[in-house]
């Protein structure tokens, strides 16, 4: 049997677009093969060959669902064109149409049920919804193994080698040599994550509250100036189910975040982030229960309460001399390059870096996002030297991410290629 027809409940029952909302079949005929995204789409640019453009893959779902192909999950070919997609979403901001490409590939990947990362840091990594003392315990232990050179002996010894933990050494290049405790460090700084009538929820992302802690003490010390707040560490909020693993688990995982969410102040309490792969997500959320109309109306108030770092900047900011050089924002963000964040970013550093501030153009390559870079068969090598000839041609300084995962991933591309370019989160220059 066709596996696009089976399983309802691990697809989507309709797409939100900024047309309105449609079925995945009436999303992927809405593609006219006009063409323009073809130009915006990094893989293609890599692999000019219609097959690996999106309107390519638009038309390999349209005629799945009208049962013209029976895609089988064997096929090599059909396997490098839906790992190799980093969802990056240009397609769609260039698309008359704006048809989610991005979005039908993670429904070609659930009918499959594609596993695109390797297995061990799946299972790792979906702990945080199913087991999260478990894996913040893990998290912790892991973090200690590596300030003793455990990855380092594991590379040396060869045992990354073996094709289940290759993963490996690319976590330990992007992984900051000392990663303090956030707990500990706000204890230290004397900031409490508590507050008896709280007006403001903050959600550190995975990478922030575990790899960058002093990320999440900086947005945490500026949103208490405004607000009365209280953190909710290692809270997961569905997005990496919904990415790589089972819709049915994001689903469980939103549920319990829309009930804890409500349980405070009737659900009306602002809910931030840091991430803008999470803010998309979280925008989103009402297309999970799309047919339910009790967790779809509970969904809509939570994403409607969802807000990123960019809202609580102050308003008068200055800029430190060192970084008064020619700075550039690289969106390495999933789904949606245009969400409102985007554009209050865009517009804090150019009233910060005015004719330094370089606007980054949809042709350009970017960097791959939310573990992109670990996925089976990936690109993500190449797409990183065509972001740094980007870079170097416009003789950028200092680059800004909206996420902490991208910042890390930066960082790295450039320690070697180009030491002198800076790249941080944009919370960093509050």
């Amino acid at each position: 049997m066709n596996p696009f027809l089976r399983f309802s409940r691990r697809r989507l029952d309709r797409l939100y677009t900024p047309f309105g909302p449609r079925t995945l079949y009436n999303s992927a005929a809405y593609c006219t093969r006009c063409g323009s995204c073809m130009q915006a789409c990094p893989l293609y640019q890599l692999i000019p060959q219609e097959t690996y453009s999106p309107r390519g893959r638009n038309q390999l779902l349209r005629l799945a669902l009208e049962q013209k192909i029976n895609p089988n999950a064997q096929d090599p070919v059909l396997l490098e064109l839906l790992q190799t997609c980093t969802l990056c979403g240009r397609c769609t901001q260039v698309c008359p149409g704006r048809v989610p490409t991005a979005e039908h590939v993670l429904e070609m990947r659930r009918a499959l049920n594609l596993q695109v990362l390797p297995k061990i840091l799946f299972s790792f990594l979906q702990w945080r919804e199913t087991r999260p003392r478990l894996f913040k315990k893990l998290a912790h232990v892991s973090l200690f193994l590596r300030r003793i050179y455990a990855l380092k002996f594991l590379r040396f010894s060869g045992l990354t080698l073996f094709p289940g933990l290759r993963w490996l050494n690319h976590l330990d290049c992007i992984l900051p040599k000392r990663t303090p405790n956030l707990q500990r460090l706000l204890r230290k700084e004397k900031v409490s994550t508590t507050a008896k009538n709280p007006t403001l929820i903050y959600l550190p992302s995975l990478e922030t509250e575990f790899l960058l802690p002093h990320l999440a003490l900086k947005i945490l010390k500026t949103a208490q100036k405004k607000a009365s707040v209280i953190t909710w560490s290692n809270t997961a909020t569905g997005l990496f189910s919904y990415v790589y693993g089972d819709l049915r688990q994001s689903r469980r995982t939103l549920r319990r975040l829309i009930k804890r969410h409500a349980r405070l102040a009737n659900g009306h309490l602002s809910l931030l982030t840091d991430s803008l792969d999470v803010y998309n997500f979280l925008k989103r959320a009402p297309q999970l229960f799309a047919g339910n109309p009790h967790w779809e109306e509970q969904a809509r108030q939570l994403a409607d309460s969802v807000q990123f770092v960019t809202d609580i900047f102050p308003k008068k900011l200055t800029l430190p001399p060192q970084q008064n050089n020619p700075a550039l924002l690289e969106y390495g963000t999933i789904l949606d390059r245009q969400s409102p964040p985007v554009k209050q970013a865009e517009a804090i550093l150019y009233t910060l870096f005015g004719k330094n501030f370089v606007e980054c153009l949809y042709t350009d390559a970017g960097a791959p996002a939310f573990g992109y870079a670990f996925a089976k068969g990936n690109r993500a090598d190449q797409i990183g030297l065509k972001t740094i000839e980007k870079i170097q041609r416009a003789q950028i300084k200092t680059v800004f991410t909206l996420s902490g995962l991208t910042a890390l991933e930066l960082a790295y591309l450039f320690k070697h290629v180009s030491p002198a370019v800076r790249v941080q989160h944009l919370a960093d220059i509050i």
